[in-house]
């Protein structure tokens, strides 16, 4: 039986594994690196066969294209707002300018859709939260993205969705050009509920003390200069600091499997072959234009009787054995096989991975203008996605809970609150306005009409995102009034009525 895990289809393509790494978490950081050069089309990703000592493969982005399609329609504009059952007016706006503040500082939106789009290819995406009680107030969390190939999470034995804790480890140069291993651990009291932190230094492969590891742990003699890089013992967060300030989001989640999968997963060999099939039609092509030619001639010699290469061009004579034949060799007449095959591997991929043509820009008019045939189309990446937000919402939900209720409180000071932020995401389907308005606008031609005026003006603003003013109805109905009043008005009547009031006044 194969040994299946979400490395399983990647391990081919591997190269040396990491040797300061546990087997399992070493073929995770080289699928990491695999399915990251997978998709910046790095050419060492893939050994192809050349065709020719002239042949120069070609690497067609097909993981970019199927990468791009998913994070165009996952988790879109991510924000949060607060639940209206918990906290006050005022206790929801102290905590809303907190989160604008830091989220502002730290870029999070940004890093947001950088973490959105990394995941989708390492298969993980991990957040740190951090502080430094030295910055003034107001500017003392952080909050990092983590490289997921830093990530060890420590497991509860028995269960293993259950974190106790965790090392974020690196390897460092020390200072006297050896290489160590910069450990951070969080490690989490169940009796008390406690949360530890500790920076160590350890040597290469000796440094991880979780079950089932294997390694003889072995402090590093010498550590690399710097104040930040002194060793920390155990020590306890501040109140109310309960939960690990590290948060790790699957990207495809697999039962009882501690990291996710990558959206790459499974298709590395028909990217590979797309690569190489694209790569033979160019060469074809390149023989076509350039030409191959063959002879009955013996080869070409030099001025000393030796014999030398062809030479070939405008310009060149070449001289022959008598009776000798010389020709141009026929090549391909078409390359309209090879580019079905390569269309066939990248939609069979492209459906595989529930992205429709549509989702990379390519559909016809009927099609984007008819809600149940765009619904259908964009089924199969809505729902897959839809199954990725609940982890990422999920775990986006925790860090803004331990940022309301513990880190705010703990470092900036801010009194205990009882108002919580939780995440919202757009619609992530593309929005037909002319469809819409179009439907409210019969909602209330019917006599009588279905739906109010401030109903509809409701469904414009939440739909099309339209800014209505609280007294657009009555400006509305003064508006109609004045109107019907001026058009019931006789003016005749109305001027010899002027012309008598100033005869009068005279």
């Amino acid at each position: 039986m194969v040994d299946l895990t979400p490395y399983t289809t990647a391990k081919p393509f591997f190269g040396v594994l990491e040797t300061w790494l546990p087997a399992e978490d070493a073929q995770r950081m080289a699928a990491y690196q695999l399915y990251e050069s997978i998709y910046r089309n790095v050419p060492e990703a893939f050994k192809l066969v050349q065709r020719g000592s002239d042949a120069r493969p070609i690497y067609v982005p097909s993981a970019k294209t199927l990468i791009e399609a998913k994070n165009r329609f996952l988790a879109v504009g991510w924000n949060y707002t607060f639940d209206p059952r918990l906290g006050t007016d005022q206790e929801r706006a102290d905590v809303g300018a907190a989160l604008q503040s830091l989220f502002r500082r730290e870029l999070l939106y940004t890093k947001f859709s950088t973490q959105k789009r990394w995941g989708l290819i390492r298969g993980d995406q991990v957040w740190h939260i951090t502080a430094n009680p030295l910055k003034p107030q107001g500017r003392r969390l952080s909050i990092y993205e983590v490289d997921p190939a830093s990530y060890f999470p420590i497991e509860d034995p028995w269960n293993s969705d259950k974190i106790l804790g965790c090392h974020l480890a690196d390897p460092v140069v020390d200072s006297e050009g050896v290489t160590v291993i910069k450990r951070q651990t969080y490690r989490k009291d169940e009796a008390t509920g406690k949360v530890t932190y500790e920076l160590s230094w350890w040597e290469v492969g000796g440094w991880d003390d979780r079950e089932g590891s294997g390694q003889e742990l072995k402090p590093a003699k010498n550590i690399p200069e710097g104040e930040y890089n002194k060793p920390v013992p155990p020590t306890p967060l501040p109140d109310p600091i309960t939960s690990i300030p590290v948060y790790h989001i699957k990207n495809s989640r697999t039962p009882n499997a501690s990291f996710g999968s990558s959206e790459l997963e499974g298709f590395e060999r028909i990217i590979a072959a797309v690569n190489q099939a694209i790569s033979d039609e160019e060469l074809a092509l390149a023989l076509e234009g350039l030409g191959l030619y063959a002879t009955t001639s013996g080869p070409p010699v030099d001025d000393d009787g030796k014999e030398t290469t062809w030479k070939i061009g405008p310009g060149y004579v070449a001289e022959i054995d008598a009776e000798a034949d010389f020709k141009r060799v026929n090549g391909v007449s078409s390359v309209s096989p090879v580019l079905d095959h390569v269309r066939y591997l990248e939609g069979a991929m492209r459906e595989a991975s529930g992205v429709p043509d549509i989702a990379i820009g390519s559909v016809d008019v009927q099609t984007a203008e008819s809600g149940i045939a765009l619904a259908f189309k964009m089924s199969p990446i809505l729902a897959g996605n839809a199954e990725k937000e609940q982890e990422i919402l999920s775990k986006m939900d925790h860090m803004l809970y331990d940022l309301t209720k513990m880190w705010f409180p703990a470092y900036e000071e801010m009194a205990p609150v009882m108002a919580q932020a939780v995440s919202v995401v757009n619609d992530p389907m593309p929005v037909n306005r002319q469809a819409i308005i179009d439907e409210v606008v019969a909602l209330m031609g019917t006599d009588p009409p279905l739906i109010s005026a401030e109903y509809a003006r409701q469904l414009l603003s939440e739909k099309l995102g339209m800014d209505f003013t609280e007294t657009m109805g009555e400006a509305i109905v003064a508006e109609a009034a004045a109107i019907s009043a001026a058009k019931n008005t006789d003016p005749f009547t109305s001027r010899v009525a002027q012309e008598l009031a100033e005869g009068e006044t005279a």
